[in-house]
């Protein structure tokens, strides 16, 4: 079915990227399977999986390309990283939309539809997020936490131009990159950014908003979310998790947050930062490292991490207030 740009009608491309996905995949290709909008693309691009993930994936393809306009599998040799895998997926793309998808999550039946039909209504819109329910390990009623925004509502509102968009993302992702339906071009012309292998949804949420990119919200929920077994909950172990997390965040913070904020703020992150490798360089920050250095943990964390953490919140919040 050909489409062109403008259609009410037009080809979406639904990207699946899997890395050893072998346990989730097939479930998830059921769900774009179902999709109640019938002119997709499927496009399945794997990063070297060590498992049978390709395997399925191929014999799924093969049994179910009727149903696609058309469908391709990407491969590579060597594991490349998550950004290079959905620059390798928007490359192969020939739809006027995307909807990616994780290969551990699923679509709603009616999420590719909902979305044409809020762009037909919406014309300017390039980039949508929306809600989506989240689920611990398993997709089923018992396992069901809650229905979320991840903020994005209040930021599409809110923050209504591009400009106002991209300074509330410097403070934090406002919008949940699972939810994302956008835009072909807009999407090239940016990219996902490669040198940080294990994050490509920040960095492409600020590239297309700093390219002037306004988002949109869609009050709708478009994809069932399976929750990580190492999401933060709050205790100490976890809190140890979160703040190695700063660490790993440190490279990509330094290339797109730090040169966009205040000297202040630089220098309370630098402080942060240090004191963090202290910790790290001491053990403190391993989890199950025995009472003690628990305990040394719990000394450290409160003078030296959660000042700076505090005063952090702090200038974020007075710089939200004068944007709103």
């Amino acid at each position: 079915m050909k489409e062109e740009i403008g259609s009410k009608n037009p080809l979406v491309t639904v990207g699946v990227l899997t890395y050893n996905s072998s346990r989730t995949v097939l479930e998830t290709l059921d769900s774009i399977k179902a999709q109640s909008y019938r002119n997709i693309e499927l496009v399945v691009s794997d990063d070297a999986s060590t498992d049978n993930t390709v395997e399925l994936c191929r014999k799924w393809i093969s049994a179910n390309k009727d149903r696609f306009v058309r469908c391709e599998l990407l491969t590579v040799p060597k594991n490349t990283g998550i950004p290079a895998n959905a620059n390798r997926r928007l490359e192969a793309a020939r739809g006027v939309w995307i909807k990616g998808v994780a290969a551990d999550d699923l679509l709603a039946p009616d999420c590719v539809e909902n979305f044409i039909n809020y762009v037909n209504e919406h014309p300017e819109a390039e980039v949508i997020f929306a809600k989506y329910q989240r689920f611990k390990k398993e997709f089923s009623k018992e396992n069901f936490v809650n229905i979320s925004d991840f903020g994005a509502k209040r930021f599409c509102s809110a923050f209504r131009t591009p400009k106002t968009q991209y300074k509330k993302l410097l403070e934090r992702l406002c919008c949940h990159p699972s939810t994302m339906f956008a835009k072909l071009g807009p999407l090239r012309k940016v990219k996902y950014d490669e040198r940080f292998k294990m994050i490509e949804d920040y960095p492409i949420c600020l590239r297309l908003s700093k390219s002037g990119v306004r988002f949109f919200f869609m009050e709708k929920v478009v994809v069932f979310y399976r929750l990580s077994a190492n999401s933060i909950s709050g205790n100490l172990g976890n809190l140890k998790k979160q703040l190695s997390f700063h660490l790993k965040l440190e490279p990509f913070k330094a290339a797109y947050i730090l040169p966009e904020r205040s000297m202040l703020y630089r220098i309370i992150y630098r402080i942060l930062i240090l004191e963090l490798k202290l910790l790290d360089k001491m053990g403190l920050l391993k989890e199950n490292n025995g009472k003690l250095r628990d305990a040394l943990f719990k000394l450290f964390y409160f003078p030296l991490i959660r000042f700076p953490l505090s005063i952090h919140k702090l200038i974020a919040h007075t710089k939200s207030k004068l944007y709103r």
